[in-house]
This record gives structure tokens, C-alpha cells and sequence, in this order.
């Protein structure tokens, strides 16, 4: 049995314990071509170069990986399994869900994603298909795994379209195992890990649901999303790292030689083979004069998506009533660079003093 751990942030880096509780299934799928890629392609895209600049293996300097992710919220699917002691069958489709629900990412994430859909008509959601049905040029191995183990294939890309609510909506609620697994490592860039609940501890005050302790856990933790849109990913830097990986990827498909051209095929390679054939982009986004440099590029306003995250406290906590609760706002805004990034947290995050872990809540 999986034991929830009380405190610390439990990043779920290291898959060896987990070979061990596993399903076949479980370590069938982490051995696929398609799932090592994932170990190439960065957790938050462009921004993550900015944030490391410096290697990894340096204190403070953990560089975190869409294959980290991805058992960080296989492992919390199958706490999960344990708490409401799902039967086996059940236990492989969800395990398998939470294992793949990323698998089609492409290299940057969603700092790419954008222009590929453009260009292309490929976005992360096709592409899990795509790779799930073995019809992208990572060949059949996931297919073959699902079928082979009775996993109903047809039904896990309901799971992961969201459209099976199956799971206490752990895989299709505001609440979920990605969400929960994401955003507690993107706060971990602000916070020493002891600063905020695990994500054991969060999981299993939303499963619980026992008192008003439960209810101020998960409740902190919707807030806590909320602070890492609105100072990380939404950031000024987050916000000029996805544009200038978009305008590379944009120049390549408009100026590059054929022979170094980005292709559709591309979208499932990795990192490392798509920062050869975007020239600079690398150096750009490593660049410790990042913000400066960019910022006097940009001569009109860049379209983004905000987005806000707020708990509606009528809605009943002890009554499940989360799509209710845990509500989210979206609007498209303009951003012009200025001299100096506005928020003094991204400042910090981005100069290296965040990890003092003095900001709140």
C-alpha cells in the first residue's frame, strides 16, 4: 500500500519505489519510447530556462521534466486507488490515465503549442490520441501495452478528453491529480517545500472531507493556484519567455533552409533536437539579460490569456460541490514590456533570492 506522507512536498522524481507498487501496466508503460521522451521536455516550457540557468545538481538548481510530472500524478492516482480500495481492473485504466495525460506535449509545452496548432493543426490533446492509437512517428508501443492489457482504450481518451467522470473527479475536476501534482512543484520554485502542504496531504483532505481542516487545506491550496498563474506563469518574464519561443519557432517556418525547417514530426521529438533547429533560442532564453534584451524587441503589445483563480465559499465544501467552489476567471489582456519587471516576487524569483520563502498565501 501507498502511504501518504504528512509534510514536504513529495516531487516523485525517482520512479523506483513506485516500479515495485505498480501494475505490470504501470512499468510497461514508463519503458516506452514515448514515455522516455518526456524525461527531454521541460515541466513549464520556456519559462523553466529562465528560472535554471545554471545545471542541475547545484542547491536550488532542479531542473523539473514533463516524465517527473507525469509519476508525481501516476503516484497520486494510485494513493488514490488505496484510499478507496479500487479493484484492479480500475486500477490499470486510471493508472495508465494519469501516466499518459501528458504524453503529447510537445518540446517547450505550451510555449510552442500555439504555432504548431496554427501551422499544423496539432495541439496536446490530438496528439495524445495520436500517440495513444500508435499513429505518430513514436511508433505503436502504447497501443499494443493497452491492448494487451485489456485497457479499455476507447475509455481512457474519455478519461483524458474529460468527458468520463468517473474517479471522484479527480481526473476531470477542478480538483485533480495533474492540477494538484503541477502546481505544488511550480510552487516550489517560491517556497522551501516545508512552507506549504504536501500533495499527499492535499489529495487526501479532498478525499476525505472530514472536518474544517480538510476544508482549509484544499481551500489554500486553489489559492496557492492562483499565485503561481498570476506570479509564475502569467508573469512578466513567463509571458516574454512563451513569446519568444513562438516568434523563433515562427521565423524558422518562414526564413529556415528546408533541410532545417521545423515539421510537423517535430512535434514529438524533444528539447534538445528542436533548440538545434531554432537557432538561438537556447541562448536567448538562458540569456541572464533575458528580460532586458527581449523587452527591446517588442515593439507593440503581446496578447495573453489571465487567468484568475477564487474559492466561491457558498458552494459546499463537505458536499463535493467543486465545480461550484473552485472557480477560475480568463481574459485576454495586453502586455507591454517595461523597464523593469512590476511585480518585486518576479523579481525575485527570477534573481535567485524567491527561495527565502518570506512571501505568504
Amino acid at each position: 500500500m501507498v502511504k501518504l506522507s504528512h509534510n514536504g512536498l513529495d516531487r516523485s522524481d525517482s520512479i523506483t519505489q513506485y516500479l515495485a507498487i505498480g501494475s505490470r501496466v504501470f512499468r510497461e508503460l514508463i519503458d516506452t519510447r514515448a514515455f522516455k521522451r518526456l524525461e527531454k521536455i521541460r515541466f513549464l516550457g520556456g519559462i523553466d530556462y529562465l528560472l535554471v540557468r545554471s545545471p542541475n545538481g547545484v542547491s536550488g538548481n532542479t531542473r523539473y521534466t514533463r516524465y517527473q510530472h507525469s509519476v508525481g500524478v501516476a503516484r497520486l492516482a494510485l494513493l488514490y486507488c488505496d484510499a478507496i480500495e479500487l479493484c484492479s481492473k480500475e486500477r490499470d485504466l486510471l493508472t495508465a490515465a494519469a501516466l499518459l495525460h501528458d504524453i503529447g506535449h510537445a518540446p517547450l509545452s505550451h510555449s510552442l503549442e500555439p504555432v504548431f496548432l496554427e501551422e499544423f493543426g496539432i495541439e496536446h490533446h490530438s496528439a495524445t490520441e495520436c500517440i495513444i492509437l500508435g499513429d505518430s512517428p513514436l511508433g505503436g508501443e502504447i497501443f499494443e501495452i493497452l491492448r494487451d492489457n485489456s485497457i479499455s482504450i476507447s475509455r481512457l481518451i474519455e478519461i483524458l478528453n474529460g468527458n468520463d467522470s468517473s474517479f471522484g473527479l479527480f481526473m476531470n475536476g477542478p480538483i485533480n491529480f495533474d492540477t494538484i501534482e503541477g502546481i505544488l512543484r511550480s510552487l516550489n520554485y517560491f517556497f522551501p517545500s516545508s512552507k506549504f502542504p504536501s500533495s499527499d496531504a492535499v489529495l487526501k483532505s479532498a478525499i476525505d472531507r472530514r472536518d474544517e481542516t480538510d476544508e482549509d487545506v484544499v481551500d489554500r491550496f486553489w489559492r496557492a493556484k492562483d499565485y503561481v498563474y498570476n506570479h509564475l506563469i502569467n508573469s512578466d518574464a513567463g509571458i516574454l519567455a512563451d513569446y519568444v519561443c513562438m516568434a523563433s519557432l515562427r521565423n524558422n517556418l518562414k526564413y529556415a533552409p528546408i533541410e532545417n525547417r521545423i515539421c510537423r514530426d517535430d512535434y514529438f521529438s524533444t528539447e534538445p533536437v528542436m533548440f538545434k533547429k531554432l537557432d538561438d533560442l537556447h541562448d536567448r532564453l538562458t540569456n541572464p539579460d533575458f528580460y532586458d534584451l527581449i523587452s527591446l524587441d517588442i515593439s507593440t503589445p503581446i496578447t495573453y490569456k489571465k487567468r484568475r483563480f477564487f474559492v466561491e465559499r457558498e458552494a459546499d465544501f463537505f458536499s463535493r460541490e467543486d465545480f461550484r467552489r473552485y472557480q477560475q476567471t480568463k481574459e485576454f489582456l495586453e502586455f507591454s514590456p517595461k523597464s523593469q519587471m512590476t511585480s518585486e516576487i518576479e523579481q525575485d524569483l527570477f534573481d535567485g533570492s524567491h527561495r527565502k520563502g518570506s512571501q505568504t498565501i
